[in-house]
């Protein structure tokens, strides 16, 4: 799924902005920043705040830069398998800074998802449905 360049504009930390519902819901992620398209060898654990079919917002004690791109493995409640993505960070901002972990969290929009997982979207709408 791509964006087109009024997408990356926008400010998706507005719900009134947001064209999709966004689930309030805790989500294990496994996640790699991704170079020139090629995955880092270390995998990074994070939660999501909240979940919609176009992103997610993500804490963890990685500090996240705006554009980073990540490979994303999510985890959801009753699917055996995890959902498999890149993002790309449009937002990220320190929640405790100076912590001895400090916890970021950033604004994650999809920017694809592999071809087996073409039902994703569906998958998370319905997800996301069923919970509302």
């Amino acid at each position: 799924m791509t964006h087109n360049s009024s997408d990356e504009v926008r400010d998706w930390r507005n719900e009134e902005r947001r064209g999709l519902p966004r689930l309030s819901e805790r989500c294990k992620v496994a996640f790699r920043l991704l170079h020139d398209g090629q995955a880092d060898p270390k995998t990074f654990a994070g939660e999501t705040l909240n979940l919609s079919a176009s992103g997610l917002c993500l804490e963890s004690t990685v500090a996240l830069e705006r554009e980073t791109q990540l490979a994303l493995e999510l985890s959801l409640d009753g699917s055996d398998q995890p959902v498999v993505a890149v993002g790309r960070v449009l937002w990220s901002d320190p929640v405790k800074p100076g912590a001895p972990e400090s916890v970021c969290r950033a604004g994650i929009v999809f920017a694809w998802l592999r071809d087996e997982d073409r039902d994703t979207i569906t998958t998370l709408t319905d997800y996301i449905q069923k919970r509302l």
